[in-house]
């Protein structure tokens, strides 16, 4: 086995192990202490993304340390297909989840006095999170179609990142429909953030001229909360993007790079790593 492999096996095997273990523990966490206690929305979708990302963490960090370490066929036709959909739908709903976070945290947080006054009164995030649910794991149907067992341990696929599976041609409309949602969860991301970046700084400005003692003490959890998923969803976007680029470079100039897809794979799996380093010292806050 080359050093280089025992070392891409060690790096994936460090970054899944830290990511479940702290997603996990998030979990446990908020259950011990939401235990007697009726959870909110924002709880519940921390929650749910802690599990998303887990599954994902499974799904593909695990197949991939295994195969670093030389092991190419320990998965058949069927094994191929189950491991491949939910890596797609975990894919589909952290970006889903993340983008949900951050529209309902900006309608939450926003002033009395504004447009979404209304509806913030009225909105209940539960049946968006089931929606989102519902529609990534119906998108997802085709990537078991297409996908077979191990052809060729030499061979990569075209359409998704493994290479100990290989995969038919995915159908364009899979394909449309997929970077619309994305498309679109990104562009809901950038607006809600930077419209609580802006609300932000107008409490940055508003409490300079006040003492901290007098803030409200219902307003600062809010703070605190809109700055973990401002965090969050940075963290996001900087870790999306830049798989995305390598992919795309795998795609049209150079499918046979090992090194390539090893960085693109290694880059896809720090959000569900980091995530719940974000949120956890704020869970332990919580009384």
């Amino acid at each position: 086995m080359l050093f280089k492999n025992i070392c891409l096996g060690i790096t994936f095997l460090a970054a899944t192990t830290v990511g479940i273990v702290g997603n996990f523990f998030f979990i446990f966490h908020i259950l011990n202490v939401f235990a007697d206690h009726k959870m909110s929305s924002l709880i519940l979708l921390f929650i749910q993304l802690s599990l998303v990302n887990s599954t994902m963490l499974l799904s593909k960090g695990v197949p991939q340390t295994l195969q670093s370490f030389g092991w190419n066929y320990f998965l058949d036709d069927v094994g191929c297909k189950v491991v491949f959909y939910l890596c797609k739908v975990s894919e589909g709903l952290s970006i889903s989840l993340t983008c949900l976070l951050c529209t309902f945290q900006a309608i939450t947080i926003s002033p009395s006095n504004s447009r979404w006054a209304k509806l913030k009164m009225k909105i209940t995030v539960k049946p968006f999170f089931l929606s989102c649910w519902v529609l990534n794991l119906l998108i997802e149907i085709p990537v078991p179609i297409s996908v077979r067992g191990p052809e060729n341990s030499s061979n990569f696929t075209n359409a998704f990142d493994f290479v100990f599976c290989t995969s038919k041609h995915i159908m364009n409309i899979y394909v449309i429909i997929t970077t619309l949602r994305n498309v679109l969860c990104l562009g809901l991301m950038v607006l809600a953030s930077g419209y609580m970046v802006l609300l932000l700084l107008k409490h940055h400005q508003h409490v300079q001229h006040i003492q901290s003692t007098k803030l409200s003490p219902r307003r600062q959890p809010e703070i605190r909360a809109t700055q973990t998923i401002l965090l969050l969803m940075s963290s996001y976007v900087s870790f999306y993007s830049l798989p995305s680029i390598f992919a795309l470079f795998l795609s049209y100039f150079d499918q046979k790079s090992p090194w390539m897809l090893s960085t693109s794979i290694f880059l896809s799996l720090c959000y569900p790593t980091i995530s719940p380093l974000v949120l956890i010292p704020r869970a332990l806050r919580i009384p």
